[in-house]
């Protein structure tokens, strides 16, 4: 086991803190010669949303710019972390490096890059999916610097010199950096598994950790997603020996839903479509631009008579359709949500289709997923999860054992856990304690720490940081996502009244309610609606002249009778009329 010397520093704090205040703490002055600034502005104390800057006298790099998705549906595409530090420093923020191109760690891209100009180094993988997502929000092709890295071959973005080290995840073309610095180097793993047998055969380069390790790593920065799952993580070659076997028994059409990003998988189908005399048809947006992706860079090598057209799949014999479809969360209106309700417009199954969900549910999603699940079994066909059989997904995170390697590989002097909840760092950070690293310490997003080649990292100020919500390319305010919870939970109450030139009222105010309708609620609306006019007939002769104090004052009257009665708050809303 890995055993450095003594533990020179420990700090497995962490904090419960879900909110920085929106007025920016100042950190103290940039760092200066030799000393390194870590600033986690998403991914650190949440899974998703990965965005970390890295800061040292010359300026700043900043490490992927992901997105998380909502687990409740305010209208909300997706959040992107809060950019006030980086944009308060657009100055000194030299480049953007992806170590892979999954959502989580490219979709943020659009949203920071609309107010910062900065080149973006990645994959081609990765900067290719970067590019289809830039053009996606209005981005002119060449308007931003997107350059390819490639494996081995180090580059520099001001003093930071920066090195790509090939790992295994669920994506083509995924990414560990080891970056020299003026600290020492820091290794970041990105997201990584130790898998033996990749369909690609692209593994993780042990060795080239290893030959880190003997140069000296000051500190690791590494991936703690599946810290709680003991042992190592299945390799994706058993994924495709049990979907095989699945595709191979099935006497009618087999549905397979995938993570649109694991070309890995999706060339392994390509090999079972081949070998079971079965044509695919892709079903979804996001699966048929990671294959076109795919293929114009090498990485998905189909035979060009394999895909079916999606038009032609109703009518070609079911034993020789093999569909591949996206939507495996349930997401609103996606292909496979649509398959489970019958409404696809290019496929209704059948009885005796087999459905196989290749896929894991992500917290959050288990509601809408097994709801999908029973629209599926309802229609009568045979429905395959990894619940039913663990073989047909494979997580592409290191498992405990695998993340325990990696210490042991690269033997560093400090270690900070990266991607996971407080829960998922404080257990890797034990990890890495156990293993007998010498500093270790525990931070979530906003909390800044210091790294400098002689003294322990330590924790600085706090910066703001926080979740940015986004609908079709454009930020929602908090005051407009309060509103709509509010609306959620409690409905809108629009009162209208019509005043004379006096200001009195002109009949019953007219009251219409929605989202907030019981058995006891009508005779509340006709309360309310008498309290709205004495709200104004009762009001001093000054102020019925003032059409926003006598909104205020109905606005106010109508919740308190509607609440004195239902013990409900609405929202409410007013408008008068003068005649």
């Amino acid at each position: 086991m890995y055993a450095p010397g003594p533990f020179a520093a420990v700090d497995l704090r962490g904090t419960l803190s879900r909110s920085i205040p929106r007025a920016e703490t100042k950190p103290t002055a940039q760092p200066g010669p030799g000393a390194l600034r870590v600033v986690p502005l998403g991914g650190l104390g949440e899974v998703g949303m990965n965005c970390m800057a890295i800061e040292q006298d010359d300026g700043i790099l900043l490490i992927d710019c992901g997105v998380t998705f909502p687990s409740t549906d305010l209208g909300i595409d997706v959040f992107h972390p809060r950019f006030d530090y980086l944009n308060a420093r657009s100055d000194r923020v030299l480049g953007i490096v992806l170590t892979h191109g999954h959502e989580d760690h490219i979709g943020g891209l659009p949203y920071l890059l609309s107010t910062l100009d900065v080149p973006v180094y990645g994959p081609p993988h990765a900067i290719e999916l970067a590019k289809l997502r830039l053009a996606e929000h209005g981005f002119d092709a060449g308007e931003i610097d997107l350059i390819h890295t490639r494996v081995g071959r180090t580059f520099e973005i001001g003093s930071f010199n920066i090195e790509p080290i090939r790992v295994t995840h669920s994506i083509v073309d995924a990414t560990a950096l080891a970056i020299r610095t003026s600290a020492g180097m820091i290794v970041h793993t990105g997201d990584f598994k130790l898998d033996p047998t990749p369909p690609d055969g692209e593994t993780t380069d042990e060795a080239r950790f290893s030959a880190l390790g003997d140069e000296g790593v000051r500190l690791l920065l590494s991936d703690s997603t599946n810290v709680d799952s003991a042992g190592t993580s299945t390799s994706e070659a058993s994924v495709g020996r049990a979907l095989a076997a699945l595709v191979a028994g099935a006497k009618a059409r087999v549905i397979i839903g995938v993570f649109a990003s694991n070309v890995q998988r999706l060339k392994l189908l390509g090999e079972i479509a081949v070998a079971t005399g079965r044509r695919i048809c892709l079903l979804g947006r996001s699966v048929g631009n990671h294959v076109k992706i795919a293929q114009a860079l090498g990485r998905l090598d189909w035979p060009s008579d394999l895909l079916l057209p999606s038009e032609m799949v109703g009518a070609m014999p079911k034993e020789r359709v093999l569909v591949i479809a996206s939507g495996t969360q349930a997401e609103r209106m996606s292909t496979l949500t649509r398959l489970g309700q019958g409404t696809h417009p290019a496929l209704r199954l059948d009885e005796g289709d087999l459905v196989i969900l290749s896929s894991r549910i992500i917290p959050g999603n288990d509601r809408p997923v097994f709801d999908m699940m029973g629209d599926f079994l309802r229609l009568g066909v045979k429905l395959v999860t990894k619940v039913t059989d663990p073989g047909v997904h494979a997580s592409g995170h290191a498992y405990r054992s695998e993340q325990l390697r990696m210490i042991e590989l690269t033997r560093p002097r400090a270690f900070v856990p990266v991607h996971g909840t407080l829960h998922h760092l404080m257990r890797h950070a034990e990890l890495a304690r156990d293993a007998g690293v010498a500093e270790i310490l525990v931070a979530e997003n906003g909390e800044t720490f210091d790294v400098a080649s002689g003294s322990a990292p330590t924790k600085g100020a706090r910066v703001p940081v926080g979740r940015v919500a986004a609908a079709n390319g454009d930020t929602i305010s908090d005051e407009v996502l309060r509103e709509r919870a509010q609306l959620g939970r409690s409905g809108i109450v629009l009162v209208s009244v019509v005043l004379d030139r006096r200001g009195v009222v002109i009949g019953s105010p007219e009251i219409i309610s929605r989202g907030v309708v019981d058995a006891a609620f009508a005779s509340a609306l006709r309360q309310a609606s008498s309290a709205a006019a004495r709200a104004i007939n009762e009001a001093d002769p000054r102020i019925r002249t003032l059409d926003e104090s006598l909104r205020d004052a109905v606005r106010l009257a109508t919740r308190r009778a509607i609440e004195s009665h239902t013990g409900r708050r609405p929202l409410v809303m007013v408008t008068l009329t003068r005649t």
